[in-house]
């Protein structure tokens, strides 16, 4: 991934804090066909993150049984990519008080981005696959808000055992323990202070909602500067 140094993110906490903030990755897989050429394969799935007993961050995941993707991941001998993305935004050049003056900006796009690498391990056992139902769910299920107005938090136990019996038997695990982690987060680092308060400004009160209230929070905290 092109990552220039003022947007480069060694810290492995932060790293993982964006996986688990944002699950949804693209799973992409590479394999040479008989002529040398490269075949890309990519699916967009949801990941859990724990560690294994030996302490290694694992990202563990299902695949529908009829996806192309099996195949080629049962008999993998080399490292697969999960690419994850934060949320991200659009910034405008009129977002920049400077821009009054000199006029030298162009619009950008600010997002985190984590790449993870590892070799994957298709599993098939019932027990594993129930227990990742598990554990997503309860991961996504958990930020969901609580009360009276709200529709209650689901659990797997709840679907009918016969009817959890047939989807598991049209699904396979997925796990990869990662060997690699690298992250990018440009969230206008290299910009005067006086243009990302502007930045941070317009995420509150232009784009406002979730969207608005992430953005603000990650331009601020990624400042290498006092704002």
């Amino acid at each position: 991934m092109y990552i220039p140094n003022q947007f480069k993110v060694d810290d492995e906490d932060k790293q993982l804090q964006l996986i688990k903030e944002f699950p949804l990755a693209a799973l992409i897989f590479v394999e040479k066909s008989f002529f040398g050429t490269p075949n890309y394969s990519i699916s967009h799935i949801p990941f859990f993150l724990t560690k294994n007993y030996n302490g290694q961050n694992v990202l563990k995941a299902h695949l529908a049984r009829g996806n192309e993707l099996v195949p080629l991941l049962q008999n993998a001998n080399h490292n697969c990519l999960v690419s994850f993305r934060s949320t991200d935004s659009y910034i405008s050049p009129s977002w920049y008080p400077t821009k009054e003056k000199t006029h030298k900006f162009v619009p950008t796009w600010d997002f985190g981005a984590v790449n993870a690498y590892g070799i994957p391990q298709i599993i098939e056992d019932k027990e594993w696959l129930l227990q990742l139902l598990n554990e997503i769910t309860d991961q996504e299920e958990g930020k969901r808000p609580e009360g009276s107005e709200f529709k209650p938090k689901w659990k797997v136990d709840q679907a009918p055992e016969n009817y959890l019996d047939t989807m598991i038997k049209n699904i396979v695990g997925l796990e990869i323990v990662i060997d690699e982690l690298e992250g990018k987060f440009k969230f206008n680092q290299n910009k005067a202070p006086i243009d990302t308060k502007g930045v941070i400004d317009a995420h509150i009160n232009e784009v406002g909602g979730s969207k608005g209230e992430y953005m603000a929070k990650l331009t601020t905290q990624e400042y290498p500067k006092e704002l």
